[in-house]
């Protein structure tokens, strides 16, 4: 009895483990697509062990992060990303495929993705980051109409979760003064790294003292920014002391406040001169800018070189100054004299009379003499690949800035084509006209126009033509279109509505010019005579007003107009039978 029964059990546990292998159990929710014994191979090749191979073609958003070695699937070793350790299936509809573990998912070390949560990460909520519009992966996106909550696709960039205060005016990483501990204070930032050190009373001077608020109305969406208003960083003007300060003195002692002012405070004075008194035995005595020059800038010592106050060359301003304009100027022997521009006094405002630009190769005429320089001579910023890389370690030896201008002076586009300088307003409409600009424009003002139109165009301005202002027929085709010139039709229901609605027909030769001239529409050239009508106005008719025949219709909503076509030409047409029909059928 004791062996039937132990025999009936192993047969039960065998049946047991059959039933296990051909039914392991329900898919979860996300995969209940595959159920059935005829999907298992899409899972389990020949029915043999879970496939990493299957769950990536159809989990292909994870296979360039695995690739990179990137992420949380990334950064685990092959040997070891087994989906299934993570990933249990067949444990019913209602099973959670990821396993956060006991404690769920605040329990999961971030520190796996490769992103450790520090400083005021640390507290967020997981949904505060992995949130649906912060996705960047596009394979990720792909996926999110079918699975719209992910914890994959973000970006480790702080502008990809946050707002960018400062509007794209530092173009540095946010690492670069921030912390993730808090935005503010921002320790990475040294404003003694900057182009303008705080010195004396400048280094107690609040931000909002130099830098003002301004508002960004248009500043929505999202991320959203913690504050509609942000402080101006750049561009900021800060070489003269009278772009922050104004000048008591009303200018009486030049734009030089630091030849008497130091930044400890106003009532602290020097005396410049005074103080290199000694520099004005030398045959370079100091002058303007050069007053403030630290002498170290000059005679060094530099790293590798030591300090030299003898038989210094100062014979010209490139014995010291590189090339700003990165040799548009010419070079060598052709450079020309810098002081021609250039003052001791700065290097701007630059002064270049009209007298000078009259010796170039474009002297200015006309309107061109009130352009303001910049808006020919464009900042190109290409031009800086062509300062050699030795000027600049020798101004970073030399503790310089490094002040070039890569305003575009060697124009090598013909100088007597304006469109070298001007967009072409018209559109290519008199791209074939010899003269080009010139033929209607002349350097005193656009609107200033040499063009004739008797004797340049088909259309001669005759009449009431004169008059009318040019855009009335060189209308826009269109909202961002020009004013078109040519190609244009020129017959009269080209420019003027059709006032008898169709009652003359297009066809007609010279239709309109038959009764109107161009001196004005009314009185018309009409006579009720031939070559115009073969009905005379004879007797009583001829006293008829033109109204009591030609009657207002209406042709539109709105729309009347005098019935020319068809009339009719009988008297009962037109009068009623005062005989009540007693002639009827008579013949005169």
């Amino acid at each position: 009895m004791s062996v039937r029964v132990a025999v009936l059990g192993l047969s039960l546990v065998a049946l047991e483990a059959r039933a296990d292998l051909f039914s392991p159990g329900e898919l979860a929710r996300a995969h209940q697509s595959l159920s059935g014994l005829g999907n298992c191979t899409k899972c389990h090749p020949a029915g043999g062990q879970l496939s990493q191979e299957s769950c990536l073609e159809c989990h292909s958003e994870l296979t360039p992060r695995i690739g990179k070695g990137a992420g949380l699937h990334g950064r685990i070793p092959t040997d070891k990303r087994n989906c299934e350790g993570c990933h249990r299936e067949h444990q019913g509809e209602a099973h959670q495929l990821i396993d956060w573990g006991p404690q769920g998912e605040k329990s999961f070390n971030h520190q796996r993705t490769g992103w450790a949560l520090k400083g005021a990460h640390a507290p967020a909520k997981c949904t505060a980051c992995h949130e649906p519009r912060l996705v960047q992966s596009a394979p990720v996106r792909a996926l999110m109409d079918k699975r719209p909550h992910t914890r994959l696709g973000l970006s480790t960039a702080c502008t990809a979760c946050h707002f960018d205060e400062h509007r794209g005016q530092q173009q540095e990483d946010c690492e670069f003064c921030h912390v993730e501990k808090a935005w503010k204070p921002a320790p990475g930032f040294n404003h003694n790294e900057t182009k303008y050190p705080l010195r004396g009373k400048h280094a107690k001077v609040k931000c909002t003292g130099c830098h003002d608020a301004e508002k960004d109305a248009e500043a929505h969406g999202f991320p959203v920014p913690k504050s509609e208003t942000f402080l101006r960083f750049a561009p900021l003007e800060y070489r003269a002391c009278t772009d922050c300060h104004k000048d008591p003195h009303g200018g009486a002692f030049g734009q030089r406040c630091q030849s008497c002012h130091v930044p400890d405070g106003w009532m602290v004075l020097r005396n410049v001169t005074g103080e290199r008194a000694f520099h004005e035995k030398t045959d370079f005595p100091l002058k303007g800018a050069h007053l403030d020059v630290d002498c170290k800038t000059c005679h060094g010592p530099f790293p590798g070189v030591k300090a030299k106050f003898k038989d210094l060359e100062h014979k010209t301003c490139a014995t010291c100054h590189p090339d700003a304009h990165a040799g548009q100027l010419g070079s060598g022997k052709d450079t020309p004299d810098c002081k021609a521009c250039h003052s001791e006094q700065g290097f701007s405002p630059v002064s270049y009379p009209l007298e000078a630009h009259a010796k170039t190769r474009y002297p200015l005429e006309g309107a061109h003499q009130s352009v303001a320089c910049n808006a020919c001579h464009e900042q190109n910023p290409a031009l800086k690949a062509k300062v050699p890389k030795a000027t600049l370690v020798d101004l970073k030896r030399r503790g310089r800035q490094e002040l070039f201008s890569f305003a575009v002076f060697d124009v090598t586009k013909p100088l007597d084509a304006c469109e070298t300088c001007h967009a072409d307003a018209h559109k290519g409409q008199f791209k074939d006209v010899a003269k080009g600009c010139v033929a209607c424009h002349d350097t005193s003002s656009f609107r200033h126009l040499t063009f004739d139109h008797d004797k340049a165009s088909r259309f001669p301005l005759e009449g009431a033509h004169e008059k009318v202002a040019c855009g009335k027929c060189h209308a826009p085709a269109g909202p961002s279109l020009p004013l078109r010139y040519k190609p244009l039709e020129q017959a009269c229901r080209a420019c003027h509505a059709d006032e008898h609605a169709g009652q003359f027909s297009k066809k007609e030769p010279a239709a309109c010019e038959r009764c109107h001239g161009e001196k004005a529409f009314k009185p018309s050239k009409f006579r009720h005579e031939p070559p115009f009508t073969d009905f005379l106005l004879d007797g009583q008719h001829a006293q008829a007003k033109c109204e009591a025949c030609h009657r207002k219709v209406t042709v539109a909503s709105g729309v009347t107009t005098a019935q020319y076509r068809p009339l009719p030409r009988t008297c009962e047409g037109c009068h009623a039978d005062y005989h009540e029909g007693a002639f009827k059928g008579f013949e005169p």
